[in-house]
C-alpha cells in the first residue's frame, strides 16, 4: 500500500531512501507490477479523495482500509473461477463436478485465506493461474491447428507468467510447470513453442534490473534482492521465519 500510494502521489515507480522505513534501509525489494496494478485499481475509483477522509472521522478511516481489502476479495473471486476453469479443462469431457469441487476447496481452505489480504501474493495469483489456463487451452484442436491462434495463446501464457514474476520474483518457480504444459500440449514444434513462450517470461521481469541499470543503482538492486531473499540473514533462516510467521497467523484465525 505504501508503494501504491507513492505512485498515486505522482512520485514514480521507485521509492527513494527518504521514503522507506529506517530499519528497512533498502529501496529495491520487489518488482513494480504489484504496486502499479494496485495503484491503477485505486486510481479508477478516485482513492483516497473519493472517500473524503478526515482526521477524527472513524468511518472514513475504516473505509480507507476496507477498499483495498475489497479489491483483494474481488481478485480472490477471479482466482476461484480460474481454478474452476483449469480443473474443468485438465479432466476429460470437461468434468464440471471435479472443477466445482476443486474451486470450492480452494475457496474455503484456511491456507487460501491469505489471498484476501493486501499482499503481492494476492495480486500475482490470478496472473499465474491465467498462465496455466492458457497453457491448457493450447491442447484444444481449434487452437493447436491454427498457427496464429496457437502463437497468441503461447504468448498470452508467457505474458501472464511474466507479469506474475514481475509482481513477486518467487513466482519463477512455476516456470517448469507451465513450460511442461506448453511442451506436452503442443502437437508439433514443441521446442519452438516453449522458446516463444519463454521470451515474455524472461523479458518482462528484466524491466526491474534494467531500470536499476539505467538509474545507475544496480549495486543497490543486487543488495536489495539478496537481502530480501534471506530477509536480512541467511536464506534458510529467512525461509524458516516466513513459514513460522505464516503458521502463527493461521493459528490466530
Amino acid at each position: 500500500m505504501r508503494k501504491a500510494m507513492h505512485i498515486l502521489g505522482g512520485n514514480g515507480l521507485q521509492e527513494g531512501p527518504e521514503d522507506v522505513l529506517s530499519h528497512y534501509d533498502r529501496i529495491y525489494t520487489h518488482p513494480y507490477f504489484g504496486q502499479t496494478f494496485l495503484a491503477g485499481a485505486l486510481a479508477i475509483i478516485g482513492y483516497p479523495d473519493s472517500l473524503h477522509p478526515s482526521a477524527g472521522d472513524v468511518h472514513s478511516i475504516e473505509m480507507l482500509w476496507l477498499i483495498p481489502r475489497v479489491i483483494m476479495g474481488l481478485l480472490a473471486v477471479v482466482d476461484t473461477f480460474l481454478v474452476y476453469k483449469i480443473a474443468e479443462r485438465r479432466y476429460t469431457n470437461n468434468n464440471r463436478t471435479i472443477a466445482l469441487v476443486a474451486s470450492v476447496l480452494f475457496a474455503v481452505m484456511p491456507i487460501s485465506w491469505i489471498t484476501r489480504m493486501v499482499l503481492l501474493d494476492s495480486i500475482l495469483l490470478p496472473f499465474l493461474l491465467s498462465s496455466i489456463l492458457f497453457a491448457d487451452y493450447l491442447k484444444d484442436s481449434k487452437y493447436n491447428h491454427n498457427s496464429n491462434k496457437k502463437i497468441a495463446i503461447i504468448f498470452l501464457s508467457g505474458i501472464f507468467l511474466g507479469l506474475a514474476i514481475f509482481t513477486k520474483i518467487p513466482a519463477f518457480t512455476v516456470i517448469p510447470l507451465v513450460g511442461v504444459l506448453i511442451y506436452t500440449n503442443s502437437s508439433s514444434h514443441k521446442l519452438r513453442n516453449v522458446g516463444l513462450w519463454f521470451i515474455p517470461v524472461v523479458l518482462i521481469p528484466l524491466i526491474w534490473p534494467g531500470y536499476s541499470l539505467a538509474a545507475g543503482q544496480y549495486d543497490q538492486w543486487l543488495d536489495g534482492v539478496l537481502w530480501e531473499a534471506g530477509r536480512g540473514g541467511e536464506a534458510f533462516n529467512g525461509l524458516s521465519k516466513a513459514i513460522y510467521s505464516l503458521l502463527k497467523w493461521i493459528r490466530c484465525l
